[in-house]
């Protein structure tokens, strides 16, 4: 494995709940090794199915900068892994965010499909009151202001935490751990590249 102190991976995952970050890197990051840890933001690098992964955890600060420094550490893909409002979708629908790279967007839709993870497309919004037709995900739509500005390929994978319709919520730990699929899917999206 490359020295990740000095390089990452070309391929990283991302979340915004370090809890979560660290269940992906107990239950999916082979042979994961910390790069850098500062309360709840830190790096893991580590491999899926023999491809190096670097795993993010932004904490609950604005996912810009990470992104800036991510790419200048050589990240050229990211996947982020988030929760969303939505008044179409119900809970734990996993969706994809509209708006991010095509490239990645179409592996992504054919490893659903491999994998049988049921998925839709939708169009964000970083509105926390979003409109009907529209899901409601501020920090996808950070990344991909980001990701552009920065030159880096990126997608969000979105779990409906909220239906705004029907007022139904995931509890706290089940935000956690429900959102396996969405996490095992961005997995199997890097573990399956070329």
């Amino acid at each position: 494995m490359t020295d990740l102190k000095d390089n990452l991976p070309q391929r990283a995952i991302s979340t915004d709940d370090p809890l979560r970050a660290k269940m992906l890197v107990a239950h999916h990051l082979e042979y994961a090794s910390p790069i850098y840890e500062n309360g709840d933001v830190f790096i893991y690098g580590g491999s899926f199915n023999g491809v190096e992964i670097a795993l993010i955890s932004t904490g609950l600060r604005p996912v810009a900068p990470f992104i800036s420094e991510a790419r200048r550490l050589g990240v050229s893909e990211l996947l982020f892994i988030g929760e969303c409002t939505s008044a179409q979708h119900p809970l734990r629908t996993v969706l994809l965010a509209d708006g991010g790279d095509n490239v990645l967007l179409q592996q992504t839709k054919r490893e659903a499909a491999r994998v049988d993870i049921p998925i839709s497309v939708c169009a964000i919004t970083s509105r926390r009151d979003a409109p009907h037709d529209r899901v409601s995900a501020p920090c996808a739509a950070e990344v991909y202001e980001a990701a552009v500005e920065h030159g880096l390929a990126a997608l969000a994978i979105l779990t409906v935490s909220v239906n705004t319709r029907t007022k139904e919520e995931m509890e706290e730990h089940e935000r956690r751990s429900r959102l396996y699929a969405a996490s095992r899917l961005a997995f199997e999206v890097f573990g399956t590249i070329d």
